[in-house]
């Protein structure tokens, strides 16, 4: 659910200084976002053009600028995904999770002297650049080397491709930070304290746009066909950011999705049931599943019921507690209404998500295998006295559901307590 701010909440917000110089500029600042990229696109473009012909430089010239614009508005694109999702992130139960995610917030959007120290070292390594090579400037600005009007141009242009360089590679730099301080507070977790699931989704989806800012670099990639130097410095640039989002996504693939209270139960019981409805009523089965610290995965056979209900509608609860027998109020269980997935079948949908899934296919197998070692020995060696919706044979007569979390009820002692998806 996205957080709600007032008019003078978001007055009061800080923004990053590209944010503030284009809010400010007309015709930008009457237009909304997705319109204002095409705007910024349009104009400096039509500046660049104008330069172009006014000055007579090299035909390259038009081509490589065009490019350094193109990076800049491909850049602010990203703008209009990652500062939304930054800002509506809802904060964890988990103290110390808590504290990781309003440092990470308040490194990116409030200590601007990250992004304005970031950018002006990437600045001065481009002006000194240009001034012990001057050579590499007279040649892309031709007859027009020298006027002071196309040198400021210059310069605009410079320090706005070191900005978004500089700031991208701070984002990336502390979305590692942040992933690794919160893969270790997550496992000291107690309790019911955790980040939702949909937080942990957001946080990644973060990390693909820092990903996306650092590789659209590669379109200043034709500036260093004229340097080794630059050639050089740009490949260093796209490998940090490459290794950074990769420490990043890995640290983030620990981080399990609910705490502790509900993942000791999702991985010690050892019988859940589904429910799920078709047409005409509700199906309500016991199944056996495994937990792989995100979704929860149930095997389910082609012949069976569950399986044509499922394709038809994909909306699948699980219910798995945990029993006291010698006292009722001491039970624990947990709910989960979600979304199915079938993994495993032999359709042209069910191969391609072989291709994307087949890793994670292979791991959920053999976390059946270490969970019902006996169970999976019976049925695959006893196969032939088995009725088919009970035989086990992967990709022929079996087939798994994935099922995605959406809403979490959990009860101890008799009391529900719906926790945040």
């Amino acid at each position: 659910m996205m957080s709600v701010v007032s008019g003078s909440q978001k007055q009061a917000q800080r923004k990053w200084i590209y944010e503030e110089i284009v809010e400010r500029i007309p015709p930008f600042k009457w237009l909304p976002p997705t319109w204002d990229v095409i705007a910024q696109l349009f104009l400096v473009e039509a500046v660049g053009i104008f330069a172009f012909v006014y000055f007579q430089m090299p035909f390259e010239s038009a081509i490589l600028g065009s490019l350094i614009i193109m990076y800049t508005v491909v850049w602010s694109a990203g703008c209009l995904f990652i500062i939304p999702s930054m800002r509506k992130l809802r904060n964890p139960t988990n103290e110390q999770e808590l504290h990781v995610l309003r440092e990470y917030k308040e490194d990116l959007l409030m200590k601007r002297r990250y992004e304005l120290v970031a950018g002006i070292l990437c600045f001065v390594v481009v002006i000194v650049y240009t001034i012990r090579t001057p050579v590499f400037l007279e040649h892309f600005l031709g007859e027009g080397y020298g006027n002071p009007l196309l040198f400021i141009l210059v310069l605009v242009l410079a320090w706005d491709v070191s900005y978004r360089l500089g700031l991208s590679f701070m984002t990336t730099l502390f979305a590692a930070r942040r992933s690794i301080a919160l893969s270790y507070a997550a496992r000291r977790r107690r309790g019911l304290q955790y980040t939702a699931y949909s937080e942990v989704r957001t946080l990644k989806f973060l990390d693909s746009v820092n990903l996306y800012w650092g590789a659209s670099a590669v379109l200043l990639a034709p500036l260093a066909v004229y340097s080794d130097l630059l050639f050089l410095a740009i490949l260093a640039y796209l490998v940090s950011i490459l290794v950074l989002s990769f420490i990043s996504f890995l640290a983030m693939e620990t981080v399990p999705w609910f705490p502790p209270d509900v993942e000791s139960i999702l991985h010690n019981e050892r019988f859940a049931y589904v429910g799920i409805c078709d047409k005409e009523q509700p199906h309500v089965t016991p199944v056996i599943f495994v937990y792989d610290g995100k979704y929860i995965y149930v095997g389910i056979s082609v012949a069976s019921a569950k399986y044509r209900i499922v394709r038809k509608n994909p909306k699948v609860s699980i219910l798995v507690d945990m029993r006291d027998s010698t006292n009722p109020m001491r039970n624990r269980a947990v709910m989960i209404k979600g979304k199915g997935l079938i993994l495993g079948e032999i359709t042209p949908m069910g191969i391609a998500r072989m291709f994307i899934y087949g890793l994670w296919m292979v791991r959920v197998r053999s976390l059946f295998a270490q969970k019902y070692p006996r169970y999976m020995k019976y049925y695959e060696t006893n196969v032939a006295e088995l009725p088919l919706a009970w035989q086990n044979k992967p990709f022929i007569s079996r087939v798994m559901v994935r099922i995605e979390p959406e809403h979490i009820t959990y009860w101890r002692e008799a009391k529900p307590r719906v926790l945040r998806a």
